[in-house]
């Protein structure tokens, strides 16, 4: 997926598979779909996320493999969920940010729905997975056997919205678009200044102060403008009379003066920016990996406390599996070469 790099692997693939290795099978094939088998009862954990009923259709299901390795935890990633009536739908974060309300309460307040720029539900769901294996495993060292974890990017999704959802329950008010505005705070957002755009969230009791170092002072007297529950229903009043003087300075002057009141505040940066800017480079968040052959941009994972580890590049598909059968499966390089010769394996490029 995506435009394809070094090595003709896409963005997608190159950022989640650090530190991996491939090995590709054709779980169709029975003798194939044994070895799966074998392998996984030599793991702590096993991660799928097929529709609900393809790995028992492969021998791979979780009460076949819990019969025979009862410590392993399973963790299956769905659409929707195990059952219920959209068990057999595709999905994808394309349609499940659509689908999951998301879509609902992102975009200009006068606009059309709109979709964010990256995937949410994947992303999501994938952080939940973690967290409910790193339980599992908390768990059977306690002395609970092999769990079950569960996460869909439907239940994902709408969790991530607790607060506005919950919000809609307490007042059965469907909450309204309001671009970058900040749906509780008054001023909030981007605001346009001589060079560029920046975001902003000024707090209640930040709000006299504020508007006298801008030289307003009369706005915060204003009476639509007087609380915060003011301030939020009179929101277009309030951008009219702000809005031009912040065109009067460039953005970096703007930041240093609402930084020094603590506001709240960022320039709103691209790709290029984010990656120039001396707090991204001082946390090192981007480095390359890779071999002699290939290198690739690598995003360090967010989690710190563990120490530095090794990163390795992410294999080419399939590029371990002779390694894997051999080392992990004990089959013979032989057998191995018959596996893929009928297309049971795939062995891939080798890096």
């Amino acid at each position: 997926m995506g435009v394809a790099g070094e090595g003709g692997q896409g963005a997608v693939f190159v950022s989640v598979n650090r530190g991996k290795r491939s090995i590709g099978a054709d779980l169709r094939d029975r003798e194939m779909a044994s070895l799966v088998f074998d392998l996984a009862c030599q793991c702590d954990v096993l991660v799928e996320s097929f529709r609900p009923g393809v790995m028992d259709r492969l021998g791979l299901g979780r009460g076949q493999l819990r019969e025979a390795h009862p410590a392993l935890i399973y963790c299956s990633v769905t659409g929707f969920g195990s059952d219920g009536p959209n068990v057999d739908l595709p999905a994808g974060d394309s349609t499940m940010q659509a689908y999951g309300g998301l879509m609902s309460i992102v975009g200009e307040r006068d606009g059309d729905p709109l979709r964010v720029g990256n995937v949410v539900s994947d992303m999501l769901a994938g952080t939940n997975a973690f967290s409910g294996v790193l339980l599992a495993l908390l768990s059977r060292k306690a002395g609970v056997p092999g769990r079950d974890v569960e996460v869909s990017l439907l239940d994902s999704i709408v969790a991530f919205q607790a607060p506005p959802l919950t919000e809609y329950l307490m007042t059965s008010t469907l909450p309204k678009r309001l671009g970058n505005e900040h749906p509780l705070i008054s001023p909030s957002g981007s605001v346009q200044t001589s060079d560029g755009a920046i975001t902003l969230t000024v707090f209640d009791h930040q709000w006299v102060d504020f508007c006298g170092s801008l030289g307003v002072s009369h706005i915060a007297k204003d009476a639509r403008f007087a609380s915060s529950a003011e301030r939020q229903r009179h929101r277009d009043e309030l951008r009219k009379e702000l809005g031009p003087i912040f065109l009067t300075a460039t953005r970096e002057d703007w930041i240093v003066r609402l930084r020094a009141m603590d506001v709240l505040c960022a320039p709103i940066n691209d790709y290029a920016q984010l990656l120039d800017d001396p707090q991204v480079r001082h946390n090192g968040l981007v480095s390359r990996i890779g071999t002699t052959q290939a290198s690739y941009p690598s995003i360090r994972n967010p989690i710190r406390g563990f120490g530095e580890t090794v990163q390795r590049a992410p294999p080419l598909v399939g590029e371990h599996t002779r390694e894997v059968l051999h080392e992990r499966c004990s089959v013979a390089d032989e057998r191995i070469e018959e596996l893929i010769a009928r297309g049971a394996a795939f062995a891939g490029r080798q890096a």
